[in-house]
């Protein structure tokens, strides 16, 4: 489901359009003005949608900020030669106020759409023996995974991947692991499914030797993302 951001002063027109796109299956955060906006990590975003005047700094400053995230931008007809100067600033599109809902639902559209077909580069991924490998794929199943790949790995979250043995979800975890935050620190992969279900839990999270004879060593394997 495609993630939009609305930056939009006025919360009565910020409200209106979020119901809106959330009417029409968008899953919409919102921001009063680009300062607000930019404390949100701005990449995990599929659209932006900012009004041209904005307290503060004004919503093309989103554009590099927000790169290479869209930036579409609202504006009202009064200031048309600004819109102009915003799409040579690198906005996306503009739309003037008041808009039409079904215009604008078709620009969003034409937008994500356009997103979706760019192509993004394969990941290379450093395997467990140091050697480098890069997925392969050009299709379109396999360029949505690389660009799911590119906006959830910034991102502070645990991620669960999905696929039958052998569609590659350790390569997906380790491109994800190699372009996170913490790509410094080691990634361990646990072979869950040789672990007797009795001995999981404390293989993962620890366990006292002896805790009935209240020993203090402790054995410890560590976790996995």
């Amino acid at each position: 489901m495609p993630r939009i951001l609305i930056v939009e002063d006025e919360a009565i027109i910020r409200s209106a359009l979020k119901r809106l796109l959330e009417r029409h299956d968008y899953t919409v955060s919102e921001a009063g003005n680009a300062e607000e906006a930019c404390q949100l990590e701005l990449t995990g975003f599929d659209l932006i949608i900012s009004d041209l005047r904005l307290p503060g700094e004004p919503g093309t400053s989103l554009i590099a900020a927000a790169a290479p995230v869209p930036v579409l931008i609202m504006t009202s007809y009064a200031s048309m030669r600004s819109a102009v100067d915003a799409l040579k600033q690198g906005a996306v599109d503009y739309v003037a106020k008041p808009f039409d809902h079904a215009e604008l639902l078709e620009t969003v559209e034409r937008i994500l759409h356009k997103q979706s077909m760019q192509q993004s580069p394969p990941p290379d991924i450093t395997d467990a023996g140091g050697g480098r490998q890069t997925m392969i794929g050009n299709c379109v199943a396999m360029q949505q995974v690389y660009t799911r790949i590119r906006k959830t790995a910034p991102a502070d979250v645990t991620v669960l991947i999905l696929g039958e043995s052998g569609t590659g979800k350790e390569l997906v975890a380790r491109a994800i692991h190699q372009q996170s935050k913490r790509a410094k620190a080691p990634l361990i992969s646990v072979n869950c499914a040789a672990i007797p279900e009795t001995l999981i839990e404390s293989e993962l999270f620890g366990h006292e030797k002896g805790f009935h004879r209240r020993q203090r060593s402790t054995h410890r394997l560590g976790g996995s993302r």
